[in-house]
């Protein structure tokens, strides 16, 4: 397996036939029909102003916060598909806003869903072009997210100074000392051993 953003081809075309059909159909039948096993959930809710969403999917899988893949994505697909996004179900950062949700419409993408969090809730809520997301938040998101140490890490959305850390430090120079301490006593050891020969 490979290391980092992987891309895959696409293997199937859906007919343009049968997107028009299901856009059609009301979404309970179709959830019923599929044995209500694959749907995207409760958490997803409507952040448009309406409109029915219908095409094929171009799934992104991407880090919480980090929507990297999702510009890749809107480039990549053609018109009329819908980019759905996992991005874990993070509420932290945005994936989409109103730039890039206006990019997708510059490109006749059907409409995208984020299981993440979205901003600009207030242009999008006024358009009828289809988003759907787990949440909003004004935070933007990153793009390649930095892998620095010892910084602050998120608990319960708080900033907090890694304590873990430096405990981690101090029993490292712990450790080190008693190494010392060992090599010290070993080498005594020999130098007595040596001196008794």
């Amino acid at each position: 397996m490979t290391i980092g953003f992987r891309i895959l081809k696409r293997r199937r075309v859906v007919s343009p036939v049968l997107v028009a059909a299901f856009r059609e159909m009301p979404v309970a039948n179709i959830s019923d029909n599929m044995s209500r096993m694959f749907a995207g959930g409760a958490r997803l809710s409507p952040m448009h102003a309406g409109g029915v969403m219908a095409g094929p999917a171009l799934t992104v899988r991407t880090r919480p916060g980090d929507n990297l893949m999702v510009h890749k994505a809107l480039d990549m697909a053609a018109p009329g598909d819908i980019v759905v996004v996992d991005a874990g179900g993070d509420l932290s950062n945005a994936i989409i806003g109103e730039i890039m949700t206006s990019y997708a419409q510059t490109r006749s993408i059907g409409g995208i869903v984020v299981n993440g969090a979205i901003r600009d809730a207030g242009t999008i809520r006024d358009g009828d072009f289809p988003v759907y997301a787990a949440g909003v938040t004004h935070r933007g998101p990153y793009k390649r997210r930095d892998q620095r140490h010892d910084c602050h890490r998120r608990h319960d959305d708080r900033a907090r100074r890694s304590r873990d850390r430096r405990r981690g430090w101090t029993a490292l120079r712990a450790l080190r000392r008693l190494r010392d301490r060992a090599r010290s006593n070993s080498g005594q050891a020999r130098s007595r051993t040596r001196a008794a020969c």
